[in-house]
């Protein structure tokens, strides 16, 4: 039986954030799975609960999470109602949120369900996602056994050109339309203020120097928002990093949302398929 059970956490500035576990009471319980959205994503987002079944049914329980400033609020809708969290959103804090989880595995998930194996915890990072992911691996504390980036860029601000940046501080918020929802979601100062604080901590320059754990690199070769020189920049910087390439996949391999199917879409099948063996490899 796939089990799901839905939790409320606190994350960055104690701000509270949806979390849920999904699990099998008939596999072999071989580990836990941490599962970082992306940029204007949401954990509920497409096929990811149907993700998230594929592990549990392998043995691996899926965890996946809104970070605290993702602008997804506390209900069940599948739009951004909390946008003036999303405009003050970091790199710094979506660290933080995960610290928090991993805290939660840990401390309370060990404790409240210990037919689930938390020893073994493999962090997944989707797009920007997998940003957070790999500088909390590489700057934190961490019994995190290995990371794995899904369609990961290499610099997440990489389209932040100059004429971007000039606007933004003459204006002091600069707004992103959501093809999806039709929303204009804001980024307020703030959010350019702690990237240039933080510039060098939110380098992935020479990670593979600070990174400690096994990596896999996942990436689709049609992908419109993550093009193949960030996966490059990715391979040049971790160079001990395995590498799959997913012929033809975009960002989202194949899925969309809302999707209602139980079968994944070729390319997030051959997507999961490989990452369930580099984790359990």
């Amino acid at each position: 039986m796939i089990i799901n059970k839905e939790f409320v956490l606190k994350g960055a500035l104690n701000e509270p954030f949806k979390a849920d576990i999904t699990y099998s009471t008939d596999a072999e319980q071989k580990g836990i799975v941490l599962f970082c959205h992306g940029f204007k994503g949401f954990k509920d987002w497409g096929s990811w609960s149907t993700v998230a079944k594929y592990f549990a049914a392998n043995g691996l329980a899926f965890l996946k999470f809104n970070f605290s400033h993702s602008g997804m609020g506390l209900d069940d809708s599948d739009s951004f109602t909390a946008l003036e969290k999303f405009a003050t959103n970091t790199l710094n804090k979506e660290v933080e949120d995960i610290k928090n989880v991993e805290n939660f595995i840990h401390n309370e998930l060990a404790t409240d369900f210990p037919e689930i194996n938390t020893k073994n915890i493999t962090i997944i990072g989707h797009s920007k996602g997998g940003v957070s992911a790999l500088l909390y691996c590489m700057h934190e504390a961490t019994q995190i056994k290995k990371v794995c980036t899904w369609a990961s860029p290499f610099d997440f601000h990489r389209s932040w050109n100059s004429k971007f940046i000039k606007k933004w501080k003459a204006e002091g918020v600069q707004n992103i339309k959501n093809a999806r929802t039709n929303q204009m979601m804001p980024l307020a100062i703030e959010v350019l203020n702690d990237l240039e604080l933080n510039i060098q901590k939110y380098s992935l320059q020479d990670g593979g120097k600070k990174l400690k754990i096994p990596f896999l690199i996942l990436q689709g070769t049609n992908d419109p928002a993550v093009p193949m020189d960030e996966y490059n920049a990715l391979k040049k910087n971790f160079p001990k990093a395995s590498t799959h390439l997913i012929e033809n996949a975009n960002h989202v391999f194949g899925a969309a949302h809302p999707y209602t199917s139980e079968v994944l879409p070729e390319h997030t099948q051959e997507l999961v398929s490989t990452t369930k063996d580099f984790i359990l490899g």
